[in-house]
């Protein structure tokens, strides 16, 4: 038999672990359970004797509550201070002799005494009682001064410089006109048609700020600073530098500043007169019916029918007339308060800014430009009916504010 297909002796098995040993290496996942048990355990012993052992003050004030209270002795009263001795009552005829000078003190008025059942007084014919009115908890009121009278022209400058900051400051990429991608090559000219006509109110309001409502007559110098924010503001809105129209604006805006910093000091003045505010009113009236024939026209002044293309541009530039003369007209109601009140216009100015919010807010998604009875929607014609709504009442609103 070949040696080498012996079978191999294999080596003796190892001992199997006996008591502790064998427990700890079948049994080692329960082990470290009943150790993590037994942990957490003592954790939550250890809380609940730190707990009884510690009470917090609204259980004391509750233990203290229950218990039953402990009879006191009564303090001991003061002594009666000793009567004075009285004096004897003078016999009938006789005169009490008065008291020396030096030494007559005055004596108290008794308590009036309750009125006899004979000589009762019925409580519906008594006279009322008379009151002492309550004294200050503090000494002396203090003088309060009158609350100060609102500024003439703050609220109209402030909306003024809103309009212009909201579409230069406020958008994405600033004033859109006068950039070369947006601007020259047109790729956002609904923006830019909203934003100039924001630029045509806020150019028309600058005018008669500067002629009518910072001068007395025709005959008073003009405000510096508004007169230079009207500079500023008539730049031509696509200069892209040499000077730079937002950079321009801007400037404007900071000249009005300074106008309202002067005022409030009381360094330049404010009309609030009804003729200012008719002059207003009859530049938002122009601009308002050159929108309002845009909007309804059918050829342009060559032949050509309005293009869908020309259509948006005449919407989206109505569209920022009224945003903006919206926000013009609500600071118009604040600062001529008193003339609109005196002829009765408020109602015809509040809804004129109701005509004006509504064209501010429509917002379709594409500008179609159908016929008047086609199936397409005519844009231009749903916002004609708010701004020829809004010129009429504005072209009322002036005839009864010039009206005696």
């Amino acid at each position: 038999m070949d040696p080498e297909k012996l079978p191999v002796p294999l080596p003796p098995e190892p001992e199997s672990p006996k008591g502790f040993k064998a427990l700890l290496q079948h049994q080692r996942f329960i082990l470290v359970t009943l150790v993590v048990l037994l942990f957490f355990g003592i954790l939550f012993g250890l809380g609940l004797y730190r707990k009884a052992k510690t009470v917090t003050p609204g259980e004391t004030a509750k233990v203290e509550a229950a218990k039953p209270l402990e009879a006191k002795a009564p303090e001991p009263l003061p002594p009666p201070a000793p009567e004075a001795p009285a004096a004897p009552a003078p016999e009938h005829g006789q005169v009490k002799p008065p008291e020396p000078p030096e030494h007559r003190v005055e004596e108290a008025a008794p308590p009036a005494k309750a009125p006899t059942p004979s000589h009762e007084v019925h409580p519906a014919t008594a006279p009322p009682a008379v009151q002492a009115p309550p004294a200050p908890a503090h000494g002396p009121a203090l003088h309060q001064a009158p609350p100060t009278e609102k500024i003439k022209g703050v609220v109209f400058t402030q909306a003024l410089i809103k309009i212009i900051d909201d579409q230069v400051n406020k958008p994405l990429f600033g004033w859109r006109p006068n950039t070369i991608l947006f601007g020259k090559v047109g790729l956002t000219d609904d923006v830019n048609n909203l934003q100039l006509g924001v630029l045509e109110v806020a150019r028309r309001t600058v005018l008669v700020l500067n002629e009518n409502m910072t001068r007395f007559a025709v005959t008073e110098a003009y405000n510096p600073e508004v007169n230079e924010a009207r500079n500023y503001l008539m730049v031509h809105p696509g200069k892209y530098w040499f000077p730079s129209a937002s950079g321009k604006y801007r400037e404007a805006m900071q000249y009005l500043e300074i106008y309202i910093e002067d005022l409030q000091k009381g360094r330049s003045r404010f009309y609030t007169r009804v003729d200012n505010l008719i002059a207003l009113l009859s530049n938002y009236k122009d601009i308002l019916g050159s929108c309002y024939y845009n909007l309804l026209k059918d050829k342009e002044p060559g032949g050509d029918s309005v293009s869908w293309f020309k259509a948006d541009d005449y919407f989206y530039f109505s569209q920022g007339i009224a945003l903006s003369m919206a926000v013009m007209l609500e600071a118009v109601k604040e600062d001529f308060h008193q003339e609109l009140q005196k002829k009765n216009t408020h109602r015809l100015l509040e809804d004129t800014i109701h005509a004006l919010h509504e064209a501010a807010h429509l917002n379709p998604w594409i500008i179609t430009n159908g016929s008047k009875d086609g199936i397409f929607a005519n844009h231009r014609a749903n916002m004609s009916t708010y701004i020829g709504e809004a010129e009429h009442l504005v072209a009322t609103m002036q005839t009864v504010l010039a009206t005696n």
